[in-house]
């Protein structure tokens, strides 16, 4: 596959990019980097222009196959006003501040993969393999038959979970906070049709959480929201909070009749397990499947 690199949030780390371009080319895989990939304007990877010019001609180039986003942190969301159909022609790949690309896509109609940062993969839970496992999984999936059905394990949290059999769910989510940053914005997340939402954060006390999580559940038609599920909430410090984050995720789900979910295998810690956003799914015996 030919994948080009892109950073439209944050600066990435040279090193770190150069190391992962090297492993997957001796793997077999074409990777190009975007002109601007190694900009620095502040704390962002260029200006707006640089950042949009690179991720515009990845995805117009004709030869390559998927989007991968070098970093996250911050500044994806400045792009969100200028971007059209194009962005929608191939997979973008990536998480964290990404959300805001990955959604963007989602909701138009395109389809997007919340998976690891390029400059993560050579260097960030590798089990003794040159670039790691989530990485290699997510290759996995962009070359699969795309009728193949992915499975990942849900732990039920709340009663409203019990016997529960949804079909035909939209796939949404990400990052809490970077979700929650594009509320009352034209690009803001809206489910206008039966979804679940599949959220994590990281570094974000409990009382933010908190927080966002109520933005977001005031902002969204909640009627279409069938279910959510908690990955990863890495690094987020509980202090003197007595409750967990799934038992204060319950107190605000619960009245509102919606089934909470948990699981270990997406966010910022030790697996990041890529899935798609924007496709199909369905929730079954405790395991998402989605299609």
């Amino acid at each position: 596959m030919h994948f080009r690199i892109v950073s439209p949030s944050a600066c990435v780390d040279v090193e770190n990019i150069q190391l992962a371009q090297t492993h997957l080319e001796r793997l077999g895989h074409t990777v190009s980097l975007g002109e601007h990939v190694f900009s620095q304007y502040r704390y962002l990877a260029g200006t707006v222009e640089q950042r949009l010019a690179d991720l515009k001609q990845a995805a117009l180039d004709p030869d390559v196959d998927a989007i991968w986003c070098g970093r996250g942190g911050t500044g994806a969301a400045m792009l969100l006003p200028f971007l059209d159909e194009w962005m929608l022609s191939k997979p973008i790949i990536g998480y964290s501040d990404t959300t805001a690309l990955l959604n963007y896509v989602a909701m138009h109609g395109g389809q997007s993969l919340h998976a690891p940062v390029f400059q993560e993969i050579a260097v960030k839970n590798l089990d003794a393999s040159p670039i790691s496992y989530d990485a290699m999984k997510t290759i996995s999936l962009l070359n699969a038959d795309q009728t193949k059905p992915s499975h990942y394990p849900l732990s039920a949290l709340n009663e409203s979970t019990q016997d529960l059999a949804l079909g035909d769910i939209h796939i949404l989510g990400g990052n809490l906070t970077v979700l929650c940053t594009l509320q009352g914005t034209a690009s803001h997340v809206q489910l206008q049709q039966p979804s679940v939402l599949l959220l994590e954060d990281v570094g974000e006390p409990y009382y933010r959480i908190e927080r966002s999580l109520v933005q977001l559940l005031q902002s969204i038609d909640t009627s279409n929201l069938k279910a959510l599920v908690l990955g990863d909430f890495y690094q987020c410090p509980q202090k003197n909070v007595p409750q967990s984050i799934a038992e204060i995720v319950k107190e605000h789900l619960d009245p509102l009749k919606i089934p909470l979910f948990q699981c270990n295998w997406f966010g910022h810690g030790a697996v990041n397990r890529p899935f798609w956003i924007g496709k199909k799914g369905k929730i079954i015996d405790s395991q998402l499947v989605i299609y």
